[in-house]
């Protein structure tokens, strides 16, 4: 009896301490629907009510959250077609040039056009906003990269909206946040290496920056328009409506990430998605016993190794060829002519679809990560201790590899130098050998395994104290409401400059004046 009746006493408090929160997360690629996911699932288990909305865009991404109720919105045929029209240029990752303005914008253009698409089959589903907005939801989680659940705040109304970045806060988002960017120091998402000092270095990421704005501000444009369109033009803007966040959750974590200006409502939530490893199967077991030293390459779930140009997979092979004393395991993800003429016939190679990459890296007897410099993948490098390779491709992998080299966790390599092999071989060398790296890697991995919060924490007691008070008028910054003259302080420096060009003027006149009188008692005294 007494158990039952501390059951149920435990049952209504957690009743009383249940909030309603909303989660949007559209199906658009692996690594943002996994942390969206996260965040839900973290908060059913702290006893929460959770819905997540998913948005289909790619069906072949997972849903990302196994505990929360699911609402469903399926692509148009629109968006499936444009959306296939896309997954032709995945291939094209590796070629992909970050500073090329041009296809920058293009590419935010068609993400714009592909999320607005979307959004309207979403805020057309018959009764769905309707029916949102009467549950009266405490929080609403929508992540900055597809603009949909921001519009989609102010019509449904929550307490408070959190606003959430899959990375570190980054272009348009500074704004958007009210955080203060940093340029001569701040790396942009595209930059991996920049010396402070350097005024050229400055430069490249003060492009770098334009480049990302570009990209990410096209993509706005057209899910702002569609509001418009179907609300009104006095439906406010994106930034408007993240203006009045009450958080801002960062998937960053400040112990391996640039040092740089923030705000008090922006709490890094970095690791959240990390799982527990677990014990490998005795063929694992088995291969990465096979030689002293064992590297694992992956380049993600996009940007698959299947789809590298031969060029770089030969490049690959050679360098495999080369360190007969090291077992590596690479994830490719076919079965094709390359595996069966090349990598096939390699003793220190294991091809695999699939690998239990987290265990892996948790495992004491691998030496070294070779990646892409995904976010997912550099917090896991750093909560396992291991060193590391970073080869970015696209996206906020240069930023997210250069942080990595910063902290001394490895080194970062451009993707046009793993063509030439026998740089790939020297920069393999020195990670291995050069035991600074793993040194500095295993102290942070203590640092973070002993932080006195938990990300998990954090996201669950902030996101408790919005859903209570709602967004606090002391946390949002002033700079939302200035105008661009106005935050500069523009407008002062003008009134300086012309103050000291009007001084400088009347001083010159005076001068003028004495110098004549001064010459004319010269004169006069001479005569």
């Amino acid at each position: 009896r007494m158990l039952r009746f501390l059951s149920i006493l435990l049952s209504s408090f957690l009743v009383i301490h249940s909030y309603k929160i909303l989660v949007y997360s559209p199906k658009f690629g692996h690594s943002h629907s996994n942390y969206m996911g996260r965040i839900a699932d973290i908060l059913s288990e702290a006893g929460h009510d959770v819905s997540t909305i998913v948005s289909v865009i790619d069906p072949e991404v997972k849903d990302g959250t196994k505990l929360s109720k699911i609402i469903r919105v399926q692509p148009s045929e629109a968006t499936s077609s444009m959306y296939t029209e896309m997954t032709k240029a995945k291939g094209d990752m590796f070629e992909l040039n970050n500073f090329n303005p041009i296809a920058s914008y293009f590419m935010g253009d068609f993400f714009g056009k592909l999320f607005a698409i979307q959004c309207k089959s979403l805020l057309e589903e018959p009764g769905l906003v309707e029916e949102l907005k009467n549950e009266k939801f405490d929080v609403f989680f929508n992540e900055h990269f597809d603009m949909c659940g921001v519009g989609l705040t102010h019509l449904i109304k929550p307490r408070s909206l959190i606003s959430v970045a899959a990375s570190t806060a980054f272009g348009p988002q500074l704004e958007e946040f009210g955080i203060p960017a940093a340029l001569s120091y701040d790396p942009s998402l595209y930059v991996s290496k920049m010396n402070v000092h350097s005024m050229w270095d400055r430069i490249v990421n003060i492009y770098g920056d334009f480049v990302v704005r570009l990209m990410f501000n096209s993509m706005r444009t057209h899910v702002q328009a569609l509001y418009k369109e179907k609300f009104g033009s006095d439906f406010p803007t994106m930034e408007q409506i993240s203006s009045n966040s009450a958080y801002v959750f960062t998937n960053s974590e400040p112990l391996i990430d640039f040092a740089v200006p923030t705000m008090s409502k922006v709490i890094p939530i970095g690791g959240i998605g990390a799982k527990e490893p677990m014990k490998l199967s005795e063929d694992w077991e088995k291969i990465l016993a096979k030689r002293e030293k064992t590297i694992l390459l992956s380049f993600g779930t996009i940007a698959k190794s299947a789809y590298l140009p031969v060029n770089v997979k030969q490049s690959i092979i050679e360098t495999i060829r080369a360190l007969p004393h090291v077992t590596f395991i690479w994830k490719y993800e076919v079965d094709d002519d390359f595996t069966r003429d090349h990598a096939s016939k390699l003793e220190n190679l294991v091809l695999t679809k699939w690998m239990p990459q987290v265990d892996l890296l948790a495992h004491p007897n691998l030496s070294l990560f070779i990646t892409h410099g995904g976010m997912g993948s550099t917090q896991e490098t750093a909560l396992r201790g291991i060193p590391g390779i970073f080869i970015p491709l696209f996206g906020d992998q240069p930023r997210n590899a250069g942080m990595m080299e910063y902290n001394g966790f490895g080194k970062v390599l451009d993707k046009r130098e793993i063509t030439n092999s026998a740089k790939f071989i020297a920069v393999i060398k020195e990670v291995l050998e050069n035991k600074s790296y793993r040194d500095n890697a295993r102290r942070v991995s203590a640092m973070l395994h002993k932080r006195p919060f938990t990300a998990r924490e954090q996201l669950i007691k902030y996101t408790e104290f919005a859903a209570e008070f709602g967004p606090s008028k002391a946390l949002r910054p002033q700079s939302h409401d200035m105008n661009w003259i106005e935050y500069h302080n523009v407008d002062i420096i003008l009134v300086g400059i012309a103050f000291a060009f009007l001084t400088l003027l009347v001083t010159l006149k005076i001068g003028i004046r004495l110098f004549g009188r001064l010459i004319q008692v010269t004169k006069t005294k001479k005569d």
